[in-house]
């Protein structure tokens, strides 16, 4: 098989070295300046402190300067290891971050009123979103960079044309199924107490809610949207444009759904043994712990769905295509 050679299709580490490195530059200013600002979370969640996310990023920056990380293996394991630290500083805040701008903009186009006030912090969203933007960047420099090193495509780490794996797509029906049912309880629930419902209340502190009170309607509308999603990638659906959608769409909730799940149930683990309790929630403990292990189910085979769906529709690598045979002219043979 002949592979084509246009370095302009091809991403590159150098580029990718630099975009990684000013990202992760933007993140320490930003999360330097987060005491100074008095920036607050909506949600306290159990991250690493600013100044040390500040510091896990100032040390990647300087790591990713040029040639600093191809001249020795070792230094991308650095550049791994502070990255992931950067990331502890937004990983687990990032989900109620996110959704609190969500259900601010639904609160602006509906005017509902809820139980709890929706006040997002809008220095927080964009500090943890250049958190995020940054590790996707340092990742994909590193991931380029390992494929050079190895002498293989730096689109697609392969060395020949590979179609997709056939064996892979037998999973997608099956992991749709299960994230489809591991996302009903959760968006039963929330309808149910948009409607005037208190299954699973212990107290009238959602009398007033409607389908128009924020993190209720509005989260129901995003289960939906998750389901509809899941349910696109279990039938195979990759029409162009559509295709990089659902892998958002799906990496998203997965990155949403993880964290927010996880911590719950280590509170709901401490509350079992004695050591804790849930807050001034009027959720019952039944209820609570229903919503959140569904969480854990849907975020881990949502993010299975999703990386799965990717591998079985992953189109040919265009830096493998070998070019159209040119027409024969009369008197010469074809080439």
């Amino acid at each position: 098989m002949v592979r084509t050679t246009d370095a302009r299709s091809e991403p590159t580490p150098t580029a990718a070295r630099i975009a990684a490195a000013i990202a992760c530059a933007i993140v320490a200013a930003t999360f330097a300046a987060w005491g100074p600002l008095a920036v607050q979370d909506p949600v306290v969640m159990p991250t690493v402190p600013p100044w040390v996310a500040a510091a896990a990023a100032a040390v990647a920056a300087v790591l990713l300067l040029p040639d600093s990380v191809r001249s020795a293996r070792w230094r991308g394991l650095a550049v791994a290891v502070a990255v992931s630290v950067m990331l502890a500083g937004s990983l687990l805040a990032l989900p109620h971050t996110v959704l609190m701008v969500i259900v601010r903009a639904g609160q602006m186009l509906t005017g509902g009123s809820g139980s709890f006030p929706v006040e997002p912090s809008w220095l927080a969203t964009l500090a943890h979103g250049a958190n995020v933007v940054a590790a996707v960047l340092s990742g994909r420099f590193l991931l380029l960079d390992r494929r050079v090193r190895r002498g293989v495509c730096a689109k697609c780490g392969r060395e020949r044309k590979v179609p997709p794996a056939a064996d892979a797509a037998r999973w997608l029906r099956p992991l749709a199924v299960l994230t489809v049912g591991s996302a009903l309880p959760y968006g039963a629930l929330k309808l149910a107490w948009s409607v005037g419902s208190d299954l699973g209340l212990t107290g009238d502190g959602f009398e007033a809610v409607t389908l128009t009170s924020p993190g209720f309607g509005d989260t129901v509308l995003l289960t939906a949207l998750a389901v509809a999603v899941a349910l696109a990638m279990g039938a195979r659906v990759a029409r162009r444009g559509l295709r990089p959608v659902l892998l958002l769409i799906g990496s998203c909730a997965s990155l949403m759904l993880l964290p927010v799940g996880a911590t719950a149930m280590v509170q709901m683990i401490s509350l079992f043994i004695g050591g804790g309790s849930i807050d001034d929630s009027q959720i019952a403990p039944w209820a609570f712990g229903l919503v959140y292990a569904s969480f854990i189910l849907w975020g881990t085979v949502l993010a299975a769905l999703t990386f799965t769906y990717g591998w079985a529709t992953r189109p040919l690598c265009s830096a493998h295509v070998v070019p159209a045979a040119v027409p024969p002219i009369a008197g010469r043979p074809a080439s």
